[in-house]
């Protein structure tokens, strides 16, 4: 702790002012003492009946007292006090530690490495039996897919299917004879079955999307192919020509589409697809583009 000074405002009472001192004022020939006349007793009483005379009447006021004097109002000022107070102050130290028990900073340093270098260890164990579990559910879960009549039994050829599951087999001995592999190792292994496995997935789902995109193309058609035979009041002040361009893009388009859609269904399921979802998605959205724009 520690004193400081401080300048505070208080309020102080201001002393009286000195009263005027007023002489008194000589007594009147009525108050004049009354020398006793020659012969009488100054100590002679009053008679009985003069006795109340002397007396003022009530509620009078007595000749010689001094009026009743009032209380003086009291003064105040502000006034500049300095007081000393205390307050806490706090001061940064700096502990440095000699001779104690305990390992040097250097040892404290190898051991945090140590600990970061197992913590890399069992992160690194961990990502590979991820990966390594990774590459067994998808040599189980293809080989049961791939199977005639199953999810894709359809989207791949006999031949395909057999070297196919030759190479889930192979990769299937490998993972149970290898225990020493590493993450990279797995990485690489189920890179190669995706290369086929991965083109028969895409077929079947395009497949399951297909009829869909046709649908959608078809109404793209006829809204636009509506619109520009009857245009209406909405539409009427569009010129003959640019209702005749909408026209042609539509019949090219459907043309497009039905001879697409022939192809693709002459095709077995296990061949890549002619008729994309995507290349439907795109001539649908450029007929809208240019519709719009007119």
């Amino acid at each position: 702790e520690e004193e400081y000074e401080e300048v505070v405002k208080e309020k102080r009472e201001l002393p009286p002012e000195p009263k005027e001192e007023v002489a008194p004022a000589p007594p009147s020939n009525g108050d004049a003492e009354m020398k006793p006349a020659e012969g009488e007793n100054p100590e002679a009483k009053p008679a009985d009946g003069e006795e109340g005379k002397a007396e003022p009447e009530e509620g009078g006021e007595k000749k010689g007292e001094p009026a009743e004097s009032k209380e003086p109002e009291k003064k105040f000022e502000w006034v500049d006090v300095k007081k000393m107070k205390k307050r806490t102050k706090r001061t940064d130290l700096k502990v440095v530690a000699k001779g104690c028990p305990g390992l040097s900073e250097e040892a404290i340093q190898k051991l945090m490495d140590a600990e970061s270098a197992m913590q890399a260890e069992m992160r690194e164990i961990i990502e590979t039996d991820e990966k390594r579990n990774d590459l067994e559910s998808y040599i189980l879960t293809m080989r049961s897919r791939v199977e005639p009549g199953a999810e894709y039994g359809d989207f791949i050829s006999a031949a395909e299917r057999e070297a196919f599951g030759a190479a889930l087999t192979k990769a299937e001995d490998w993972l149970y004879d290898t225990f020493d592999a590493t993450k990279a190792m797995y990485i690489e292994k189920l890179e190669e079955l995706r290369k086929v496995g991965d083109a028969v997935t895409w077929r079947c789902k395009e497949s399951s999307m297909r009829a869909e995109w046709i649908q959608a193309v078809t109404g793209t058609v006829s809204n636009y192919r509506a619109v520009a035979t009857n245009p209406g009041e909405k539409f009427g002040h569009i010129a003959a020509e640019k209702l005749e361009k909408i026209l042609a893009a539509c019949v090219e388009l459907e043309k497009w589409l039905k001879d697409t859609r022939e192809q693709q269904d002459a095709l077995p399921k296990h061949e890549k697809p002619v008729l994309l979802c995507a290349d439907m998605e795109k001539k649908s959205q450029d007929l809208a583009q240019m519709a719009d724009e007119v």
